[in-house]
């Protein structure tokens, strides 16, 4: 397929997952503040850090910023790329341009959430009811996802769009998870607070796991299972092995569709080798080799795989400051 078409896939699915997850983890934390008692830094300069805008927001808008000013850097600022105004701009553009490839009712899902954004009730809901305006764009979000698997045939696009998902889906819960760590200090072997606990239960809440989790460890609750299950577990549809997994079978159907069977490319040699780390740890191992750098190496192999991804197949790229395709 045209390489230009299979970029517009593999981004429009990535900048829908990325509003998903912004969506749930400012809703959360917004829940979270509430019911503990932390300085004010830490309510939202975490947030800040783990979407990766820790310096660009120091410099635009101050490191001790009040919280209305740092919520809104997240949802509405044109500046920061991965706002959630901004991913879902750049959802639409990337839908307007391969409109003929997806199905009506995915276009029409995407161009009713942008619109919708850019009215003045979404504005008003914003400000009066903060939890049913980022309940909206998650359901939005997830309607898209929905409507890709159900309206539309899976050939190449849908296994670009596909990929795109898996790979921002596991950097994305990779992201949540080191809130943690930006906001209370690093995850050990050793009893926690009920802060610490508080703030696992809503990383389970932001990445909808709360029941998967329980139904896997009825007996357990603490910070180190909740990062196994989140990072290691096979079949929960948003841990970061599962994603990683997801991400390898859909490179292998494009590279089959495209004539390139038996070949091994380095995307697949980066993934493949993060899915083997994630295969050789447990719970205990996970914490011992250091959750946050554990994160922050997922994070960037991720990323290494996305950019892999681009050489390989997108011929024109024009790439953003957070390496996501902004034209096309």
């Amino acid at each position: 397929m045209i390489s230009r078409v299979a970029e517009s896939c593999f981004w429009l699915s990535r900048y829908s997952e990325r509003a998903d997850t912004l969506a749930r983890l400012i809703d959360v934390n917004l829940a979270f503040i509430l019911d503990v008692d932390l300085p004010a830094e830490q309510h939202w300069l975490p947030l800040v850090t783990v979407v990766g805008e820790g310096e660009r927001f120091a410099e635009l808008v101050g490191a001790s910023a009040d919280p209305d000013t740092t919520q809104g850097y997240l949802v509405w600022d044109e500046r920061n790329p991965t706002s959630l105004s901004n991913s879902i701009y750049w959802a639409r553009e990337n839908a307007r341009t391969i409109r003929e490839t997806i199905s009506l009712e995915m276009w029409e899902a995407i161009n009713d959430l942008w619109h919708w954004l850019q009215s003045d009730e979404s504005r008003e809901i914003y400000k009066d009811d903060a939890h049913a305006f980022f309940a909206h764009v998650t359901s939005a979000s997830m309607l898209f996802h929905g409507l890709c698997l159900t309206t539309m045939s899976h050939d190449e696009a849908f296994d670009f769009m596909r990929l795109g998902t898996a790979l921002e889906r596991a950097q994305q819960v990779a992201r949540i998870m080191d809130v943690k760590y930006h906001s209370l200090g690093p995850t050990g072997p050793g009893p926690e607070t009920s802060l610490e606990s508080a703030q696992w239960l809503a990383i389970l809440r932001s990445c909808s796991a709360v029941e998967s989790f329980h139904k896997r460890s009825a007996s357990s609750f603490d910070g180190p299972s909740v990062a196994a299950f989140l990072a290691l577990d096979v079949t929960f549809p948003r841990s970061i092995r599962h994603n990683v997994e997801r991400a390898l079978n859909f490179l292998s159907r494009i590279q089959d569709a495209g004539g390139l069977q038996g070949r091994t490319s380095e995307a697949e040699v980066i993934l493949e080798d993060l899915r083997v780390v994630l295969a050789g740890h447990d719970k205990a191992s996970l914490v011992a080799a250091g959750l946050h750098e554990m994160l922050t190496e997922i994070v960037n192999q991720v990323a290494n795989a996305s950019a892999a991804v681009e050489r390989q197949f997108f011929s024109s790229a024009v790439l953003s400051e957070d390496g996501a395709t902004q034209t096309q």
